[in-house]
């Protein structure tokens, strides 16, 4: 062959290789012609449907890729796989955050030295991302007054937005408030509780504490005496209050009524149970009572506490006596009760109501008349007045002065003896 010949055969080959690679390259041009490179949304938008990513109108297809597990809230690049007709293609998801975060302000008070953070003033944000909240310039937390206040928020990808408010700031200048500080009288010797009762409040800080200063106050000593309560808030604001201290001498009557407790106790002890019900407790008190006592037909009717003691001590007395020492008991036992005095001045008599079971109920433990025995334990009206019928106007009483008994009759055997 030629040298000639042989030349024309390579130029030949050079120009079909050329063919084919022109003709590939027109196909991959045609191929990429047929989705878009990037597909460009903003964050927080749904993703957008197949026709976004296909060039041409009429163009058909369908993504390969698993779109549901793009977070559509966070920014950056997706491959996305999509396929036409008979081929597959690469497209690209951009998603960007180019939305200013949006918020809502409130105006704020505080006090001198108290500061507050930009976020103390924003109500809600709204925004894709987290978002920075700060000053642009940060307020003077010294100066009394109301100031203009720029508050600026920034999502992470640096969009900004600014809201303005106001800030008041405000001077504590007043006091706390001590409240309950009381004057005291006092027996010598007794104790004071000089902080109970005693509130402080004030109008910046929630818990205030005060001293009490009772150091010029001698509980052994009669006199009169001065307390000083000592409040101060974290302003420096200073409240005082003062208080007198009245220290006497225990009067006689209180020592003998407190000597009179002293002997119920101690007469309780003897003849109650803990295990006892109250009723039984009742009948006790009435029992020891009635046959402790002797009846002699005197005592002194202007000192009850003067008559129980006798008859604790003595059991000696009258009707006043019986009484007296019958308070005594039932009121250190814990039961309620009251005195009940006859109707007729030429004829005096006195015995106690007792309340029991949310009754009140006859309680005399005075000997009943020769011949008239009768056991007034827990009796009704009803009772006595029968019983007024037979032993002529023995519990006879205005029964306007005091509460009505209850109406149904005890059961209790009333043996003195048993």
């Amino acid at each position: 062959m030629s040298p000639s010949h042989k030349n024309k055969k390579v130029i030949l080959i050079l120009l079909t290789a050329s063919l084919v690679i022109l003709a590939a390259a027109a196909i991959k041009i045609i191929a990429l012609d047929q989705v878009k490179s990037v597909v460009t949304v903003e964050a927080g938008d749904r993703f957008p449907d197949i026709s976004s990513f296909l060039r041409h109108e009429n163009a058909k297809g369908s993504f390969m890729t698993d779109i549901t597990k793009i977070d559509m809230n966070v920014t950056g690049v997706y491959d996305i796989e999509i396929r036409s007709g008979n081929r597959t293609y690469i497209s690209k998801l951009e998603v960007v955050d180019t939305t200013a975060p949006k918020a809502s302000v409130r105006e704020l008070e505080t006090w001198v030295g108290e500061r507050k953070s930009a976020i103390d003033f924003v109500d809600k944000v709204i925004d894709i991302s987290t978002v920075d909240v700060y000053y642009r310039q940060e307020p003077d937390f010294e100066q009394v007054g109301v100031q203009n206040v720029y508050i600026v928020l920034e999502d992470q990808s640096g969009n900004k937005s600014e809201f303005k408010t106001r800030l008041t700031v405000k001077a504590d200048e007043e006091p706390p408030v001590i409240e309950g500080v009381t004057d005291h009288t006092v027996y010598i010797g007794e104790t004071i509780a000089y902080r109970k009762g005693i509130t402080v409040t004030d109008n910046r800080d929630e818990n205030v504490d005060f001293t009490v200063d009772s150091s010029s106050v001698n509980l052994r000593k009669e006199g009169q005496y001065v307390v000083i309560y000592t409040a101060v808030d974290s302003s420096g604001n200073k409240a005082e209050v003062k208080a007198t201290v009245n220290v006497i001498p225990k009067p006689e009557s209180l020592i003998a009524e407190e000597k009179l407790y002293e002997l119920a106790d101690q007469v309780l002890a003897e003849i109650i149970t803990d295990d006892m019900t109250d009723i039984d407790k009742l009948w006790a008190i009435y029992k020891w009572t009635r046959l402790h006592i002797k009846y002699t037909g005197d005592s002194d009717k202007t000192n009850w506490v003067k008559e129980a003691t006798r008859g604790i001590q003595k059991a000696t007395g009258d009707c006043f006596t019986y009484y007296a020492t019958s308070q005594a008991l039932l009121t250190r036992a814990g039961f309620e009760n009251m005195p009940v005095f006859r109707d007729r001045e030429d004829d005096y008599h006195v015995w106690n109501l007792v309340k029991y079971n949310g009754n009140w109920y006859h309680f005399d433990t005075t000997p009943s008349r020769t011949g008239y025995f009768y056991v007034c334990f827990l009796r009704t009206d009803a009772e006595e007045e029968e019983y007024s019928k037979w032993c002529v106007d023995y519990h006879s009483f205005d029964k306007s002065k005091y509460p009505r008994t209850g109406t149904e009759p005890i059961k209790h055997h009333r043996n003195l003896w048993g």
